[in-house]
């Protein structure tokens, strides 16, 4: 049988798993625009949610120009490549993105852990097995890996301007290397090596670091190395309030925090809930607390308030 012939049945067979594969869904796929090529233009692909596991993918189409922008309280429906308002109970910032909720990784956030091996081999001696090591969203923020492994948080960005990242962390036991640098599309550290360590907090305190960010492609990494030498598991990375500027578009509008409210279609923040009244998680308005029995005690956003606090004595009128 000739190079041809091998080929062909290759091309037969691949044709045939494919045919055997259900159609695509929307809930099997997003979609995502390339980068900008040199005369400002770009594809709008569609990515599967899990590779192989249908068939039919959306045809790659010409995106929007490179310059093209959402305001305030706006999204882009990458569908049909519009700028959209955002609903009632949610916000936007235009040029700018916020991660204040960590019940879940955020869309665009991955995590990838490793095993730095040394001469000897002692990883496969010891047992040691990074496939289960992650970062861990805990609601409010988000928590490092408490072992040996090496633990990336991922989240890249493109920017249409000059912009910047800032991100408030938690960083208490020295057993545990952390790290924050940012690469470029060439896998090239945008700033010095020196300035990627962060320092070591107080117990309880959350410190906010910034750093500036170059219009293009920027790859947000967020490492945490352990060096336990036998130890007990060491006291984690905490992680929260990610934000970053310069971005040309948000392709989500982002929920309203328990709280605070959004009554109005393209909101470009949440509002607090008034004195004894309180909401849900992506809440248009507030609902008021039975004043008999129950209270807010301060502006509901400043407690995260999702319910009233019951009062020990009925109030009196």
């Amino acid at each position: 049988m000739g190079l041809a012939e091998v080929a062909a049945l290759i091309l037969l067979h691949g044709a045939a798993v494919v045919s055997a594969l259900p159609a695509c869904t929307e809930a099997d796929y997003h979609f995502e625009y390339t980068e900008c090529d040199s005369r400002g233009s770009r594809w709008r692909v569609a990515i599967p949610t899990t590779p192989g596991r249908c068939s039919g993918l959306p045809e790659p189409i010409i995106g929007r120009e490179c310059s093209f922008s959402c305001g305030s309280g706006e999204f882009l429906d990458l569908l049909n490549q519009t700028c959209s308002k955002c609903a009632a109970g949610t916000y936007s910032l235009g040029s700018g993105v916020r991660f204040t909720e960590w019940d879940n990784f955020p869309p665009g956030f991955s995590t990838v852990a490793t095993y730095v091996e040394d001469m000897d081999n002692t990883a496969a001696a010891n047992g040691i097995n990074c496939s289960s090591s992650s970062w861990v969203p805990q609601g409010t923020y988000i928590a490092s890996n408490r072992d040996d492994c090496t633990v990336s948080l991922i989240y890249s960005v493109h920017l249409k301007k000059p912009g910047s990242v800032s991100f408030e962390y938690q960083y208490v036991d020295n057993s545990i290397f952390f790290e924050f640098f940012v690469q470029n599309d060439q896998c090239q550290d945008t700033e010095s090596t020196e300035q990627k360590w962060m320092r070591l907090t107080e117990r309880d305190e959350w410190t906010r670091h910034s750093l500036t960010l170059k219009t293009g492609t920027n790859i947000l990494y967020w490492r945490t190395t352990g060096i336990l030498l036998g130890q007990k598991l060491a006291k984690q990375v905490l992680l929260k309030g990610i934000y970053i500027e310069g971005v040309a578009y948000t392709s989500v509008c982002f929920p309203c925090k328990p709280g605070t409210y959004s009554d109005m279609a393209g909101s470009s923040a949440c509002k607090p809930c008034p004195r004894n009244t309180f909401s849900a998680r992506e809440a248009s308005s507030c609902q008021k607390c039975d004043e008999t029995r129950q209270f807010s005690g301060k502006p509901a956003s400043a407690l995260g308030q999702l319910h009233c606090i019951n009062l020990l004595t009925p109030r009196l009128r």
